[in-house]
Parts: C-alpha cells; structure tokens; sequence
C-alpha cells in the first residue's frame, strides 16, 4: 500500500490566507492535495469562493488535485465530514488544515513516519501539529509527547480512527461521563467547560464544531494524540471579522519550529501528566491562577504611574 500521504485543505473566503497556506505546503510538495471547497453563503462570496478555490487548485508543485466543491454553502461542520469521508475512501490515513494554518516544512515528514510507525496502534488515534507548551523539555529529549490533548490547528490521523467517529457522539450518552472527563482534566473549571460543550454537541443535528466530537472519539477510544515538541502550527486567522471561530488576539501563538530527523522516540505509550497539565493550565486557568493574574495586572499599573 503506498505510503503517500495526502493533506485535505479547507477552502472558503479567504483567499489572501490560501495564498500563504500553500506558500507553506510548498515547502515540503504533499505529492496528493484534496480541497474541500464550501460554497458561498450569499452572492458577496461567490467571488471569493471562486477565487479561494482557485490558488487552492493551482499548487506550484508537481501533485495530484482532488476538487471536493460544494454547491451551496453546507458549514464547516459537514464539509469537514464530507472532505475526510472522501479522503479516507482511498488512504489509510492523512493530514488535515484549514486556510488559516500555516504547517512547519518538517511537519510532513514527521507525521508521515509516525503514521507509518502507528498504522497498527490503536492506543494512538491523532497527531498534533500544534504545541501550546513550547518550552517543556520531556526528560529523554524525545522528539513527541503522548498526550490527551487534541489540537485542530493542523493534524494527521488515520483511516481507523476516522471510521470510528460519530459527529452526533451518541455514546457521550452511555459512558462514564465523569470518568472520562477526569482522565482528562484536572481543574474544575476545565472538566466543567469540557462537560459543557460535549452536552452541547451530543446528538445535535445542527452542531457549532466538529472538533469537540472529534476529541470525545479519542478519549472514548482510548486513543492518544502525538505531540511534537516543537510547535508546527501557527494559526494565522484571528483577528479577522470574516473568521468562524477564532476572535480576537490568538492566544496560544507560538514561532514556527523545526523538527530533526531521525526522530527519537518515547520507549513508551504513556500519557505525560506534566505536560498535559502545563496544556490545561494555559487553555483553562483555575479560579486562583486568574485572580492571581488579575491581582499581578492590578499591582504593575498601579506600580506604572508612580514611575510615569
């Protein structure tokens, strides 16, 4: 079976951003490019459409083109199903992005050696792209973590895992809701705003994201996601009005960072605590971190006008 491993883009309104995505994927030449095109919502973004699609379609390296356009405008939520469906009916697995993430150049290479080297695991279902803790150091240097974390700015995956997923998470309503979420998290706050969303999104014909089910169909499979120690994700969409569900300043940004090769890897599968505490902490604060925050806040300006 070949192992050519093909990305899915996500193509919509925003052209300028396309422009600098596929600067990126040219850096490494995916040698099998699908873009999943979502039509225009009213007659102001048939041109954007249109021209999105376009710089998508036209790479400046030598691969095959799969065109997935939608007609009419279906969401973001089933054209990501409709994409990945149409992906994994002819790979065994590949990688994912939206317009608005730019990928390291090694990116592609580091997940095509470990799909290849977890084609078979099924304790492994998601590699990341993205690190929002940067600065760990896990003890022997290896070049990924194991984590419980699922990060949506650019990920690779396979067939299996993808067969498993359910956007409606019916299960959400038969397992230990509470056991799954404190295998997870460990702060309050967080196991509460991960209850939330997931109640939000079971069995919901009309959901506001896809990603949410996506990680219940890991922690509900057992499944854990590859972190690379360096952050190979950059999402550059916030700060935009014509974004779906990025706003304001991003706060989880960090530089674009390289992998080496040959990659050293964990002599085990085993979640990292550590560094999926340090992950929570930055997605999710406890209640004292934020008042500690807001009381450090209060005493620099404070402090700020005696030095004016």
């Amino acid at each position: 079976m070949s192992t050519d491993v093909p990305v899915m883009l996500m193509a919509f309104i925003r052209p300028d951003l396309i422009k600098k995505c596929m600067r990126q994927l040219a850096k490494f030449e995916p040698p099998i490019l699908y873009i999943m095109g979502d039509g225009p919502r009213n007659l102001n973004e048939e041109r954007l459409c249109d021209e999105s699609r376009s710089i998508a379609s036209n790479p400046s390296w030598d691969c095959e083109v799969i065109k997935i356009y939608n007609n009419s405008n279906k969401g973001i939520v089933k054209s990501f199903c409709t994409g990945m469906n149409t992906m994994f009916k002819e790979h065994e697995f590949g990688i994912y992005l939206e317009d608005d993430i730019l990928l390291s150049s090694s990116f592609y290479n580091f997940a095509k050696d470990l799909l290849i080297k977890y084609r078979h695991n099924d304790n492994v279902g998601h590699i990341n792209a993205t690190n929002m803790s940067p600065g760990y150091l896990p003890p022997n240097n290896e070049s990924y973590i194991f984590s419980n974390h699922i990060a949506e700015w650019g990920f690779a995956t396979w067939k299996r895992m993808w067969d498993l997923y359910d956007v409606k998470m019916m299960e959400w309503a038969n397992v230990d809701q509470k056991r799954i979420l404190n295998k997870t998290l460990t702060n309050l706050r967080a196991k509460k705003s991960l209850n939330k969303m997931f109640n939000i999104h079971y069995n919901n014909d009309n959901p506001l994201a896809w990603g949410y089910q996506w990680h219940f169909n890991c922690l509900f499979n057992n499944a854990l996601a590859i972190t690379p120690t360096s952050n190979m994700s950059l999402n550059i969409g916030f700060e935009r009005e014509d974004s779906t569900n990025t706003f304001g300043i991003n706060p989880l940004a960090h530089d674009l960072e390289e992998t080496t090769f040959p990659l050293k890897h964990p002599e085990t599968i085993k979640q990292n605590l550590i560094f999926d505490k340090l992950v929570e902490d930055k997605l999710c604060p406890s209640n004292f971190n934020i008042i500690k925050g807001k009381l450090k806040n209060k005493i620099n300006s404070f402090c700020s006008r005696f030095k004016n």
